[in-house]
């Protein structure tokens, strides 16, 4: 007779859409927090909130795929089920903090839209670009620092450093069974 383990290669995974919604709400707010705080205190372009935002980021989804391993899957998950929890959290993490954003700079204050407008138009007649350049970068500008622009920025941003994230992540979380002890 065989031994068996806690993992059955077979029996179907726990719903990690949910579990990672979960994860995610959670990293969302407390992005959501530190979104809206970096709008207030005008700390927009502060490196060092940059790097608390990203540390936090790092620690949500590494803290999340190593919950659902060790709670939901016993101790186990293969790398591409850890990547993509990873994604999923950081998917749903940076639809709840972009959307927040979106509506704090939608109807509450856009002067740190207003302020970055206003740069770039300054740093394009500095670099002595021509008019029509300028006017055609005021535009792509304009449709980047909107309300709705800021809004799928941060969704992709986000959701692609989860991506870069995830994949270191799940290299050291990952945890499969021994093959042998399942045969």
């Amino acid at each position: 007779m065989t031994e068996t383990t806690n993992y059955d290669m077979n029996q179907q995974e726990p719903s990690k859409v949910k579990s990672a919604l979960n994860f995610g709400a959670i990293l969302g707010l407390v992005l959501l927090v530190i979104n809206l705080s970096s709008y207030v205190f005008e700390l927009v372009e502060n490196k060092l909130f940059t790097f608390l935002t990203w540390g936090i980021i790092i620690g949500g989804i590494v803290y999340g795929i190593k919950k659902f391993r060790d709670g939901v899957l016993k101790g186990f998950i293969s790398y591409g089920s850890a990547l993509g929890y990873g994604v999923l959290i950081s998917l749903f993490a940076s639809i709840i903090s972009s959307f927040a954003s979106y509506l704090y700079l939608k109807f509450v204050d856009d002067s740190i839209l207003l302020s970055l407008l206003e740069k770039a138009e300054i740093e394009m007649i500095e670099q002595g670009q021509p008019e029509q350049a300028i006017e055609i970068g005021m535009k792509v500008s304009e449709a980047i620092y909107s309300p709705m622009g800021m809004f799928l920025l941060g969704i992709l941003a986000t959701t692609f450093m989860g991506l870069i994230i995830s994949l270191i992540a799940a290299a050291f979380l990952k945890n499969d069974p021994d093959s042998f002890e399942n045969s």
